[in-house]
C-alpha cells in the first residue's frame, strides 16, 4: 500500500479542513445554528482493515455514498453511527422519530447532508489540483460497517478522514472515506506533490 509522507498527510488535512469549513457554512444556514467542522486526521487502510475500524466505532452506521470520476476515481462516503445520524436529521427536520421510522423525507435529509459535505471535499480537491470531477447521485445505506464496504474490491485502498462536528449544544463525530484503486492513489499522491511544489515556488 502507498504510504504518504507526513508532508503529504498534512497537506491533505489542510485541504480537507478548507473543504469541510465551506460545508459547515452551508449547513449552518440550513439548521440556523453555527456549526464548525474539522478534519483532525487522515489515515489509510486496506478494505478489510477499514471495515474492522468502522465496526469498532459503531455496530450500525448510516452512510451516504457518491461515486466520483476525474483524473483519479473511486467512491466517497460520509459515515455516522446510526444513532448520531438521527441527531443530524433532527437538526435539519426538527423531528423526534426513532431511526427505524425514518421517512423518505428524512432519508432525503441525510442524503442532502452527505451531498453537501462530499461535494465540498471533492470541490476543494478539484480547485486545488485543478482537476474537475464528475459526481454520481448520493445513495443512502444503513447497516454494519462491514456491509458498507462489502461491494468494494479487496485490493482497493481506503482513505479515512475523521470528521468532527462542533455545535453550541453537542459534539458529533463521523468519517468521510475515499475508496480508490492503487492507480488512483498514485495519481492522488502525484497531485499532492505537484500542489506542494507549486506552494514552495510561490513562497
Amino acid at each position: 500500500m502507498l504510504e504518504l509522507g507526513s508532508l503529504q498527510r498534512d497537506a491533505l488535512c489542510e485541504i480537507f479542513n478548507i473543504s469541510v469549513g465551506q460545508a459547515a457554512a452551508s449547513m449552518s444556514q440550513i439548521i440556523n445554528e453555527e456549526i464548525l467542522l474539522s478534519v483532525p486526521m487522515v489515515e489509510f487502510y486496506s478494505v478489510e482493515e477499514a471495515a474492522h475500524y468502522l465496526e469498532k466505532t459503531s455496530q450500525r452506521v448510516c452512510s451516504v455514498r457518491q461515486s466520483f470520476d476525474g483524473s483519479f476515481h473511486g467512491n466517497a462516503l460520509l459515515i455516522f453511527p446510526e444513532a448520531r445520524s438521527l441527531d443530524l436529521v433532527r437538526l435539519m427536520m426538527g423531528n423526534s422519530l426513532p431511526i427505524e421510522q425514518l421517512t423518505e423525507l428524512e432519508q432525503d435529509a441525510l442524503s442532502e447532508i452527505g451531498n453537501i459535505i462530499l461535494n465540498s471535499c471533492l470541490g476543494s480537491l478539484a480547485d486545488i489540483f485543478k482537476q474537475p470531477f464528475q459526481c454520481g447521485l448520493p445513495a443512502l445505506h444503513i447497516g454494519s460497517g462491514i456491509s458498507v464496504l462489502k461491494e468494494c474490491d479487496a485490493n482497493h485502498v481506503v482513505m479515512v478522514l475523521q470528521i468532527q462536528f462542533s455545535l453550541s449544544s453537542r459534539e458529533l463525530h463521523g468519517h468521510v472515506i475515499f475508496i480508490m484503486n492503487a492507480n488512483s492513489l498514485d495519481l492522488l499522491n502525484e497531485a499532492i506533490n505537484q500542489f506542494l511544489g507549486t506552494m514552495m515556488v510561490q513562497s
